[in-house]
């Protein structure tokens, strides 16, 4: 399942009902009875806990933190189902209906929408996810900020920019500085880009900046489907990055073998990099992409401002 990530002032308009929802009739009333239900509720928990519910986003157990507070707001369910299936136009609050099943979407809502007194459905650390904290004892996000000593270290985020050993390393796709396979785009000026811009490029890459990098389908007449980024074309051939797995493979196909061809303006980047990097590790990505104009090290702060 690609990674949910609502990122800071992401369903920050929710419970502004000049959205009507997109949801069917016959889904919400399909769904409704199953909101209450105990286990669709925990697997909402689940699936909100690894990127939603931490401190930038939405806060442990959706209570709040660099984004709104999404539980204990008596939100209509069909309004919160339209805001994660279509985001929320005006913020960075993307749509997951792509990417996520109906079911899937339901599960978070019944999540979102749950009673917040009831403890047992949030997943705690014998899931192996954070626990949820309780009514008495707050997360005051605001003032961790404020005091985090966390920063970012510029050598720490070369040697995971270029780390060869991981098939997502940045470097299999992105160059800097003359290094690098040049399938995305070059990210040596990337130090002029503000912290917060490059911290949300990295775990938010959907939308693509220039049309030369826009996600291209090819349908072979023998159904196969090759997806990545086209390098080049002449009258005869294409020749495509696949980047169905990573590392890319470049691929020429001859146009009498092509059924069809489609663009799309998003991004290839892999969508996990939220879950799959520590805080920390971000931090140094960032930090590590401003070095060339000797930028200072990049703290939690930063991506707030």
């Amino acid at each position: 399942m690609a990674v949910l990530l609502m990122v800071p002032i992401g369903l920050g308009l929710l419970g502004d009902n000049r959205f009507e929802s997109t949801a069917s009739a016959s889904s919400v009333v399909q769904a409704k009875d199953k909101l209450k239900d105990r286990q669709v509720i925990a697997d909402g928990a689940k699936l909100f806990a690894p990127s939603c519910g931490n401190a930038y986003c939405h806060g442990t157990g959706g209570a709040g933190g660099g984004a709104p507070r999404l539980r204990g707001k008596d939100l209509e369910a069909a309004y919160v189902f339209k805001s994660i299936s279509n985001g929320i136009p005006g913020t960075s609050m993307p749509s997951f209906k792509s990417e996520l099943s109906e079911e899937q979407i339901w599960k978070l809502v019944a999540f979102i929408v749950s009673d917040t007194k009831t403890s047992a459905i949030v997943p705690g650390p014998a899931d192996g996810l954070p626990a949820a904290p309780s009514s008495t004892a707050p997360v005051k996000v605001a003032e961790a900020i404020r005091s985090a000593p966390l920063a970012g270290n510029s050598q720490a985020g070369k040697a995971l920019f270029f780390d060869s050993s991981q098939p997502k390393s940045c470097h299999a796709c992105h160059s800097f500085n003359g290094e690098g396979t040049p399938i995305g785009p070059d990210l040596s000026a990337a130090a002029s880009r503000s912290p917060r811009d490059l911290f949300l490029s990295i775990i938010l890459g959907r939308e693509i900046r220039d049309s030369q990098y826009a996600t291209i389908t090819v349908a072979l007449r023998n159904g196969e489907k090759i997806v990545g980024v086209k390098k080049e074309e002449d009258a005869e051939s294409l020749r495509v990055y696949d980047t169905t797995e990573l590392p890319a493979v470049l691929r020429t196909v001859q146009k009498t073998d092509v059924a069809k061809v489609e663009y799309a303006n998003e991004s290839v980047m892999p969508k996990d990099y939220a879950s799959a990097y520590t805080m920390k590790q971000l931090l140094d990505l960032v930090t590590f992409l401003r070095s060339s104009q000797s930028k200072p090290a990049v703290t939690l702060r930063d991506l707030f401002q």
